[in-house]
């Protein structure tokens, strides 16, 4: 799955949570941003969780 399907796929609800506890913040900024800030642990950690 790569970036731009992650973005459609997520919400910024299930976002949130896992960007707060990598320390990535989260006003004014889109999904896409967000997701291209995590480290491959918290992708892991939300492709895991979605399954």
């Amino acid at each position: 799955m790569d970036i731009e399907e992650m973005a459609r796929a997520y919400s910024m609800r299930e976002l949130k949570p896992i960007a707060k506890k990598y320390g990535i913040g989260t006003r004014c900024v889109k999904k896409i941003d967000i997701i291209k800030a995590f480290p491959p642990e918290a992708i892991a950690e939300l492709t895991g969780e979605r399954q």
